[in-house]
Parts: C-alpha cells; structure tokens; sequence
C-alpha cells in the first residue's frame, strides 16, 4: 500500500508510458521560496486521451469535405449531401466530446466551461455560415471556398485543445495541523467561500485578463484529505476549467505540438506572468509534517 502512495504526488506510472514514473519531469521547476514547504501533485493530463479521438476526427473530416468538394466541383458520386455535412459536424463534435470527457473526470472539472471555452468563439459562427453554404449552395465556387476555409477552422479547434491538454496539468499541496487556516484574514484580492477548512473550495481569487494570459483566469484555494491528513490545495483553473501547474519553465512552450499556434488558440498562461502574479501563498496555517509515506523515495534521500 506505501508504493502505491508514492504515486499520490508523482501520478501513475501508466501516465508517462513505458519510461515508467519520474522523479523529475523536463518542464518542472520549484515553486518561489515563499512556497516553502508545498509540494507539487501532478495530476493526469488530457492530451494522451485526446489522440484516439483526434484520429477519428481527422477521418470524419475526410469522409465529409472529399464528397462535398468533388460534389462542388461538379463531380460529386452520389453521396447524399446532408451525410457529407454530417460527417464533417461529427469531426468537430468528436474533439467537442474528448474536451468534455476530460473535464468530467478531472479536479473540480465543468463540462460547461469547457462546452462554453470551445463554443463561444467567433470561429462558431464561421462553422454555422460554412455549414448553411454547404447545404444551400452545394454547386460552385462559394461551395469550394467553404470546403477549404473549413480545414483551417477544423484545425483551429484541434490546436486549440491539444495545447491546452499539452500544459502540464498539477495543483500545489501544503499538510496542515489545524482547521482555522486564516481564512477569515485571508487577502483581500481573495473571495472566502467558507470561514474554515473543509473538503471543498475555500477561497478564490479572480486574475483579470492581461495579467497572465490574453484571458481571465481563477486560483482557488481548495480543501482535501488524503489518509488521515487534511491538505490545503491552490489550483490555477483555466477558464474550460483545466488546472495548470503554474511553476513549470519556459521550455514547455518550445515542446508544445504546436509551438507557434498554440499559445494563440488556447489561452495558456506566460510562464514568468505567472511566477510573478502568484505571490505568497493566500493562507499561513499551522503546517504539519509530510507523511512519510506520501513523500517520493528520490525526496527522502536527498
């Protein structure tokens, strides 16, 4: 039962494939030294589980823009039109649905702000003209324009959710000794939610955007358990919801799948914004020692 608690602040093995749990990832750095004694939980990422359905994507977008290109051209084989529209919503809708499922089985996740993340955007309106031309103007050069504007919008969608899900996704943990942790004096950039600890959300504080990223973000300090010892956790929640591990190094941007584009599509974070904008942490409680059983082996030896 120990072994398997060195996983609570490591993750799965299964996670990082047959190179099997490591003590330190390339992108991880410590937190600022006001963070002393809090330790990093890594928490799964979405992007390992984003690339079965992507492939099905890929292949959905084919089996609807080739038979309404060649129909657009005048060549078409006979494809009913409204299964060709189909197929490519069902590309969309399928990277739509692997965004959701992560959200439903991650930390606090909301199925709604990650559906309001993808949605809300001007590119949905585009896909709602794109699809309108396909179905009343099937034949012609505007039906050929829609076809291949409808690439780079499908790939928009794709970059935007694979960058996010390519952050490193992990939350800071502090054991504590008491249950009055100084919420009721707690700063007054933060919103209390409860007047002491308790095994849910306890404070929030709104990061406006331009501070850490072209959008707004949240921290929320939350309350868990684990065993017999009651932690203290700050999350860095993005607006679909995800939480990012906010110390990490620039290096993560330069491994990203998409380097260039992504940082434009999805809204993550600058890496020295963050450090910056974090600051101490929100609450000073009575601290307790880490059980030993959840520290890592690699931690104790040193």
């Amino acid at each position: 039962m120990a072994g398997e608690d060195k996983g609570f602040l490591l993750g799965q093995a299964s996670w990082f494939g047959s190179g099997g749990l490591p003590p330190r990832l390339p992108h991880e750095v410590e937190a600022p030294e006001s963070w002393d004694g809090w330790r990093r939980q890594r928490l799964k990422a979405g992007l390992t589980g984003f690339l079965y359905p992507s492939a099905w994507s890929i292949f959905f977008l084919a089996a609807g823009l080739i038979p309404m290109f060649l129909n657009a051209i005048g060549n078409g084989i006979g494809m009913d039109l409204r299964l060709s529209v189909g197929l490519f919503l069902g590309a969309f809708i399928l990277l739509w649905l692997a965004a959701v499922n992560h959200s439903l089985n991650q930390i606090e996740g909301s199925p709604v702000k990650m559906l309001a993340w993808n949605l809300f955007r001007i590119e949905s309106i585009l896909l709602v003209v794109l699809v309108w031309i396909m179905l009343n103007q099937p034949v012609g050069n505007l039906a050929v324009l829609a076809v291949v504007i409808s690439i780079p919008l499908w790939l928009s969608h794709l970059v935007r959710i694979a960058t996010l899900f390519g952050w490193p996704a992990g939350r800071w943990l502090l054991p504590i000794a008491h249950v009055n942790i100084g919420l009721s004096t707690i700063d007054d950039k933060w919103v209390s939610e409860s007047k002491r600890w308790a095994r849910r959300p306890l404070a929030r504080r709104q990061i406006e955007s331009g501070e850490i990223s072209d959008t707004r973000m949240e921290l929320v300090l939350f309350g868990l358990r684990e065993g017999n010892q009651d932690f203290i956790a700050v999350h860095l929640v993005h607006p679909s919801g995800v939480i990012l591990d906010p110390f990490v190094g620039p290096s993560i941007r330069e491994n990203m799948l998409f380097s260039r584009l992504g940082p434009i599509f999805a809204d993550i974070p600058s890496v020295l914004a963050v450090r910056e904008k974090m600051g101490a942490p929100p609450v000073s409680p009575v601290v307790a020692e880490w059980p030993s059983n959840l520290i890592p082996i690699s931690d104790q030896e040193e």
